[in-house]
C-alpha cells in the first residue's frame, strides 16, 4: 500500500537540512516496503523527523506524530520511517538512543 506522508506539524517549515542522501533514503524505504505516493513529500517528511528531534521531541513522541500524521501506518512502520529518516538525514540522533 502506497502511503501519503505528512510532514510532523511546525510553526513555520525550517529550511532542510543540507546533508543527506535523498536517492539512499528512497531506496531504504522501498526496503523497508514503506511506499510513499510522492518522492519530494517523502523527503520533505524525513527532514522534519530531524527538524523534531533537534527541537527536543523524544523518539517515542516522534514515532507517536509520524504514526498520527500518516492512519495507514502502524507504530513499527512509523519506528522503521524515523529510523530510516535519521539515518540518512541526523545520524548524529542515533548514537542518543
Amino acid at each position: 500500500a502506497t502511503i501519503g506522508f505528512a510532514a510532523p506539524a511546525s510553526a513555520d517549515p525550517p529550511a532542510p537540512p543540507t546533508e543527506g542522501d535523498d536517492a539512499g533514503f528512497l531506496a531504504a524505504l522501498h526496503q523497508a516496503g514503506i511506499g510513499y505516493a510522492s518522492p519530494d513529500a517523502a523527503i520533505a517528511a524525513g527532514k522534519a523527523v530531524c527538524t523534531c528531534l533537534n527541537n527536543g521531541e523524544s523518539g517515542l513522541e516522534l514515532v507517536h506524530d509520524v504514526k498520527t500524521r500518516n492512519p495507514g501506518m502502524d507504530m513499527e512502520v512509523a519506528s522503521n520511517f524515523a529510523l530510516i529518516s535519521s539515518k540518512f538525514y541526523c545520524p548524529h540522533h542515533l548514537s542518543k538512543a
